[in-house]
């Protein structure tokens, strides 16, 4: 039974149908989605731009909380603050920071996952990095994998079908240990990304060969920057997306890539395996200021997160899932199906959730209506506006 028809343009993964016609029926899932030639149901509410909610797979914090402080307020909190600005699913990102406050942010951020909120899991982004690459991580909660901290995080919470709250890690794959943690980590279902990394081109490329599902965390942000004679992680990572054979993280919001960097990527992947990243942390949709990540103070100025070291390092990002989508297509000239599906249909396919990420019938009721300008107008998750 039909819940909800919007009429106008819609943005799926087979390309944009401008006059079309999307269904929501009764139990929060899509219905009809085509042309508005081929609707026969009720007469339906006239939008600009309809397309799916987006999936963020690295947040941090945003709305003045942070989903690091191991209290389940917290993760609703930022949750609620991502949703009401389109972004319907994500995992909550943690940083580096002592064994025992890992384990209790993990527990917490379970009691959220799977209560209707958009929080699906939790992606531990350190502690196994290279120091001289860590950018806004604190270095003395640096540290080598074990296993033993790898099964505690995964004891720290698991879902109704045995998955761990855990669904991604970054780690540096040089480091002693990287490997045998990768492998342990995978054969939990684990995403493991590549990142904040000193690895040459050889080494990193080797890395991603060896994983089953290879991301690379943050490309170029956390890496050695290209260079003609030392190509280094960036080049290997490139050549890997050219290829299908890895995704790509990429924080398009102007301030950690130049739009034509952005350009230069998406032409590179031929499969859409571009993963748009928020980054976003505690001042995401707050005035500048003073501010925390983890355990690193930071100053928010223009918008800017740098960390308040000599020298500084940008220390996450202050935009939200749309912001990037936006920048992609308004600045960066990217096409707007490749960027919408960069922050939809290709996170959800990382971590294997096939029940949402693009305008399908039989799929989540998950919606952003944009306008023009590709600013969020309203949103929907699960059926329900939430906005």
């Amino acid at each position: 039974m039909t819940a909800v028809a919007l009429a106008g343009r819609l943005v799926t993964t087979a390309g944009i149908v401008d006059d079309g016609v999307l269904e929501v029926r009764d139990d929060g899932t899509l219905g009809y989605v085509g042309a508005a030639s081929g609707w026969s149901g009720p007469a339906p509410e006239p939008v600009d731009t309809v397309a799916p909610g987006y999936v963020d797979i690295h947040c941090h914090g945003g709305g003045g909380h942070t989903v690091t402080s191991g209290d389940p307020a917290d993760v609703a909190a930022v949750a609620a603050h991502h949703l009401a600005r389109g972004t319907t699913t994500m995992l909550a990102s943690l940083v580096s920071a002592p064994a025992a406050e890992l384990v209790a942010a993990i527990s917490a951020i379970a009691v959220v996952t799977g209560s209707g909120s958009p929080v699906v899991g939790c992606h531990v982004e350190g502690p196994f990095l290279d120091p001289a690459h860590r950018g806004a991580h604190d270095p003395a909660h640096l540290r080598l994998p074990g296993s033993d901290e790898l099964e505690a995080w995964l004891a720290a919470g698991v879902d109704d079908a045995g998955r761990p709250t855990v669904r991604m890690v970054t780690l540096a794959p040089e480091l002693p240990g990287a490997a045998a943690a990768a492998e342990l980590l995978e054969r939990s279902g684990v995403v493991v990304g590549l990142g904040h990394t000193g690895a040459d081109a050889g080494g990193f490329g080797e890395a991603l060969r060896a994983l089953r599902r290879p991301l690379v965390t943050h490309l170029f942000n956390g890496m050695e920057p290209l260079h003609h004679r030392r190509p280094g992680p960036v080049a290997a990572s490139l050549d890997a997306l050219a290829d299908g054979a890895t995704y790509v993280e990429l924080i398009t919001d102007g301030v950690h890539l130049a739009d034509e960097t952005v350009h230069l990527v998406f032409a590179v992947d031929p499969g859409r395996h571009v993963v748009l990243v928020s980054d976003a942390m505690v001042a995401a949709g707050m005035p500048d200021g003073d501010f925390e990540l983890g355990s690193m103070r930071v100053r928010v100025a223009d918008g800017r997160a740098w960390t308040r070291t000599e020298p500084p390092s940008l220390a996450g990002g202050t935009s939200h899932a749309a912001d990037l989508v936006r920048r992609c297509v308004v600045h960066a000239g990217v096409d707007p199906v490749a960027a919408v599906a960069a922050a939809t249909s290709t996170p959800a396919a990382l971590l294997g959730l096939d029940d949402r990420g693009s305008l399908s019938t039989g799929l989540r009721a998950d919606l952003v209506l944009l306008d023009r300008d590709w600013r969020v107008q309203r949103v929907m998750r699960g059926g329900d506006w939430v906005r």
